[in-house]
């Protein structure tokens, strides 16, 4: 894999897990000095802003995301990007049906888990029907994958090419 710059989170409707992942990435990022670009998006215009409980877990470690506004997946927001990486196994399936002719898609998109080395169960399920105490575990389990990603990027962008 080649330098990583860009990268791109995504989930259903870029208002829970998505934003979530950007700046809890945007965080992770910045606190291990890399130049790194975030973004995130959905399949679906669910609503303007992010959820509440995501916004407030990530009041909870310091970071502002005032500034979030969701935003639909596009052919030039994924061809602009070094690296996808979706909650669930079913959106890489989607990208790749919907944009098939997108040069080397394959080699850029995976689920957070399978970037991760993860097998089995590649999916952090939707929270938003879910409890107040299951969507928290959510965030977490988002919080605890973006770090090993984090450091998984900054290896490969620490090798010589």
């Amino acid at each position: 894999m080649n330098k990583i710059r860009n990268i791109l989170w995504i989930c259903l409707g870029n208002t829970a897990r998505s934003p979530a992942a950007e700046y809890l990435a945007r965080y992770y990022a910045q606190k291990n000095d890399l130049d790194l670009k975030f973004e995130s998006a959905g399949f679906i215009n669910a609503f303007s802003y992010m959820q509440k409980e995501s916004k407030k877990y990530l009041e909870s470690k310091g970071i502002k995301s005032s500034d979030f506004r969701p935003q639909l997946i596009t052919r030039n927001l994924l061809e602009r990007q070094d690296l996808i990486l979706t909650m669930e196994a079913s959106h890489v399936r989607d990208i790749l049906n919907n944009y098939k002719d997108i040069k080397e898609l394959k080699k850029i998109l995976f689920t957070l888990k399978q970037f991760n080395g993860e097998t089995g169960d590649l999916d952090i399920i939707d929270p938003y029907y879910t409890s107040h105490s299951t969507f928290l575990k959510i965030l977490r389990i988002i919080d605890e994958n973006v770090i090993k990603a984090i450091e998984r990027i900054k290896k490969i962008n620490s090798r010589e090419i």
